[in-house]
């Protein structure tokens, strides 16, 4: 576009500015976009040009504002502020002037922002600008004001969508479950793509995953060249368990998706294969998401752990043990962790779950299931922190149900690796202390003691009341063997 065609273009604009009132702020916008097309390639020509154009209209507001406008545009506060001088000469009434005004001060100073915008609504009422820029500037500081102000702008201009513009002050501060609320007194099929999108997004942001899918059907109805209602409708759906609808939204949309596919996607799908007890499948595409680059990547193996133990759970309260078992058998295998160990144990509680509604032999089957779990982390772990913890539940377990009567001290040998294990410990916890004394009890009473070895089991005792003095069992104890 030559330097001539555009003071063409923007001469006539302002002519039909001048002489048709009735399109006057649509002819005012045409104007400054072409000054700030001017402005940016032609500078020395631009200010030449304004000038004429503000000789020309001088007695014209909204042409001074939209020059001003077009300068504000271009980052020349002087010039923008020049011009809107000469526009605040012509009229005090033009609500644009004030809305630019208060647009130099709204990066950096609220109340002076909201000051001039307050103008604006002082000079007209029914013009919905002023409310809205104060309210989007006022935000920032209080949010409860700015929402105040959109509620003036309801009273004075009854059919104004106002609960959309509170929503978008909501999405503004990051705070999704507020907006998806304001957004609820709206009806949804009035809304545009973007609006609905939008609404969409608040909900599934804050989890609510019902009304994210309702929404998702209404958009995927209302606007069935946005697949991305699909893709919503998929994500929710997954996260609410509802694995077989959510697979079936998936599909529509990962057939379209084909290279916009993200982490989430592999994840919810994932999720869908793991909800419906195919394992494999799950655990295939969980794998996929390591070649994804998007934002949610690094959050995604927390995100699979969190599923995992959410379908355990789930397996669990259905009286599925086995299903659990090889669920995170293969989950151990497909994401082994730097913490083997604490995922090893994990696996031996899913077995002291299962015993829980057992009797008999079925129960101390499980239970010797879970003792080769046990044995494994004690062989393969010997240094893990939290062995003591595992030492301390085996032998208790062996007590209980394998030698309730302690014919043959089972438990003994078990005993002995706790205390020993405990005391190797640099940093010694009441827990370990505890189970210190227990350890002592039973190799001194049990052990030694029914077994008249005592001065073994008076050397357990002894051990007690190294670590506690006052321990009156061990003292009452001692007492008896010397007598």
């Amino acid at each position: 576009m030559t330097f001539k065609r555009i003071y063409i273009y923007i001469v006539v604009a302002c002519m039909v500015l001048c002489t048709i009132p009735a399109k006057a702020q649509k002819e005012a916008d045409a104007v400054q976009a072409a000054m700030a097309v001017v402005i940016n390639k032609y500078s020395t020509q631009a200010d030449t040009i304004a000038k004429e154009l503000s000789a020309r209209f001088n007695k014209d507001v909204a042409i001074q504002t939209a020059l001003a406008r077009a300068y504000f545009r271009n980052n020349e506060r002087e010039k923008t502020k020049m011009y809107l001088d000469k526009a605040f000469a012509i009229s005090d009434k033009f609500v644009p002037s004030y809305i630019l005004k208060g647009d130099m001060y709204g990066e950096w100073d609220v109340d002076s922002a909201c000051y001039w915008f307050e103008k604006a609504i002082e000079a007209d009422s029914l013009n919905p600008d002023g409310y809205l820029k104060y309210a989007n500037v006022m935000a920032r500081k209080d949010i409860d004001a700015a929402k105040a102000k959109l509620e003036e702008l309801r009273i004075a201009v009854p059919d104004y969508n106002v609960d959309i513009e509170i929503a978008m002050l909501y999405n503004k501060l990051g705070k999704d479950a507020e907006a998806a609320e304001a957004m609820s007194a709206v009806d949804p099929h009035s809304l545009t793509m973007n609006q609905l999108v939008q609404f969409v997004q608040n909900c599934y942001w804050s989890q609510d995953d019902i009304r994210c899918m309702e929404l998702c059907l209404i958009g995927a109805e209302k606007f069935p060249k946005n697949k991305g209602f699909n893709r919503l409708y998929f994500w929710s759906a997954a996260r609410s368990g509802m694995y077989q609808q959510a697979l079936d939204h998936g599909k529509i949309w990962l057939d379209e998706a084909k290279d916009s596919v993200n982490s989430i996607d592999y994840f919810s799908l994932g999720s869908c294969y793991l909800g419906l007890s195919q394992f494999d499948e799950a655990f295939d595409t969980y794998a996929k998401i390591s070649n994804c680059t998007d934002y949610f990547v690094s959050q995604m193996d927390g995100q699979i752990r969190q599923m995992l133990n959410k379908n355990i759970e789930t397996l669990k309260a259905e009286h599925r043990f086995k299903d659990a078992l090889s669920l995170y058998k293969l989950f151990m295998e497909k994401y082994p962790s730097s913490d083997k160990a604490y995922m090893l144990y994990q696996y031996s509680t899913i077995y002291r779950d299962w015993q829980d509604g057992l009797q008999g032999d079925e129960k101390l089957t499980v239970i010797s299931q879970m003792f080769k779990v046990y044995e494994q982390l004690e062989t393969e772990y010997p240094n893990w922190e939290n062995l003591h913890y595992v030492l301390y539940t085996h032998a208790r377990w062996t007590y209980s149900y394998f030698d309730p009567e302690n014919k043959e001290c089972l438990a003994e040998p078990l005993y002995q690796k706790l205390y020993d294990f405990c005391v190797s410990r640099e940093e010694q916890t009441d827990q370990l202390k505890n189970m210190e004394i227990e350890a002592c009890r039973y190799l001194a009473s049990v052990a030694y003691f029914t077994r008249h070895d005592l001065k073994t089991a008076r050397v357990w005792w002894n051990r007690i009341l190294n670590i506690d003095p006052e321990d009156e069992n061990a003292q009452k104890a001692l007492k008896t063997i010397k007598k």
